[in-house]
């Protein structure tokens, strides 16, 4: 497979060095400069077409263009709108509050383990919590969108479901835990992550290994045509190398019938190490 790369690979060694050496606190930081920073330029484009456009057209469009919401209750005029960063953590503290297990998975989890990057939702996996939908959804204000329809079929079928918070324009995925192996082995090696300024509470996080693996599942299951989550992969691998378990790497990716995938990615992210 032949990925197109607009990076020299000079600059690349000096990308990876980089991201080897910031802490998860910083790769955190990062993800919510990128997300303030393609809301910034997504603003400036609408006030191109309508100069004197409000925050509350243009944070509509937002949510039309990247989510599909052509009418969503907005309070978006408000001086300091929420941030994705807030917006994660007022879910992740709904489901602690209510002792419903999780943890962060994703490209906001990959962003933490390898290379940072801009990422328009966050992915959650979380334990059934059937006996807890109601105080789950009556948790959030009239900024969220959230459907108990939708995380009763999300029980029922083990999918996901869907908050969208319109202030900040923001999508958080909950993905119920399938009755699987694989995701039961995940979801017991979550770890507990200090992010942010002192005092704050930690985030449950998926391990590295983890993370790894369920993208390049789904890799495979879309037909391998994912350059971004082929990228996810190689920062991981690239950044951990020494910190990953490998047996572990190998009999999940033997279960998961990704072989294959884990090798090459493994090869080509040792390629870039060597000019490290």
């Amino acid at each position: 497979m032949t990925i197109l790369s607009d990076t020299t690979p000079e600059a690349q060694r000096i990308w990876i060095n980089a991201f080897r050496g910031y802490s998860t606190a910083k790769k955190w930081r990062l993800v919510g400069q990128a997300f303030r920073t393609a809301r910034a330029l997504h603003a400036a484009g609408c006030r191109q077409t309508q100069l004197d456009a409000p925050r509350s057209a243009i944070n509509r469009d937002w949510l039309a263009r990247q989510y599909g919401c052509r009418e969503f209750p907005s309070r978006s005029d408000m001086a300091e709108p929420l941030s994705n960063l807030q917006v994660l953590r007022e879910v992740l503290s709904v489901l602690t509050r209510l002792q419903i297990p999780h943890a962060l998975g994703g490209s906001m989890a990959s962003s933490l383990h390898g290379i940072a990057r801009l990422t328009l939702d966050a992915d959650i996996a979380a334990e059934p919590f059937a006996d807890k939908i109601q105080s789950f959804g009556a948790a959030f204000g009239p900024a969220y969108y959230v459907s108990q329809l939708a995380i009763e079929d999300a029980h029922r079928l083990r999918s996901s479901f869907n908050l969208i918070n319109a202030e900040a324009g923001f999508k958080v995925d909950v993905f119920i835990r399938p009755d699987e192996p694989f995701a039961q082995s995940a979801m017991a090696r979550r770890q507990l992550v200090l992010i942010g300024d002192a005092g704050e509470e930690p985030i449950s996080l998926q391990s590295a290994e983890d993370v790894i693996l369920y993208k390049l599942q789904w890799f495979r299951l879309g037909q391998e045509s994912s350059q971004q989550q082929w990228k996810d992969v190689l920062g991981m691998l690239t950044t951990r190398q020494e910190r990953l378990d490998e047996a572990y790497l190998q009999k999940w990716a033997v279960q998961l019938q990704v072989t294959d995938l884990l090798l090459r990615a493994q090869a080509e992210a040792n390629q870039q190490i060597q000019g490290l």
